[in-house]
């Protein structure tokens, strides 16, 4: 038979293991809901630059051979580039 002072060793090592394994745990999954949270922005940056894309791909597809139109809708759209001597009007109301 297993002496006392054996048994509370044994007894402390497992209770210390499953402390161990408890805390483990519970940082593997702050972990995992941390890449989850990246994974999901990740997913919404990819679905708004696939729409990007699309609207680019119907204006080039519009436009046909004309890259320039194509450019100049971009620039305007994407970048708010304006032509020379144009003149812009924004409204700091924001209605």
């Amino acid at each position: 038979m297993i002496s006392r002072p054996v048994f509370i060793v044994i007894a402390i090592a497992a209770v210390a293991f499953l402390v161990y394994s408890m805390v483990s745990i519970i940082g593997i999954q702050s972990q995992i809901r941390e890449r989850k949270a990246e994974l999901d922005d990740l997913k919404e940056q990819i679905t708004v630059q696939e729409i990007k894309n699309e609207e680019i791909q119907k204006l080039y597809d519009s436009t046909g051979s004309d890259f320039s139109a194509l450019a100049e809708q971009i620039a305007r759209d994407d970048l708010d580039y304006i032509k020379e001597g144009e003149r812009v009007f924004v409204n700091v109301a924001g209605d």
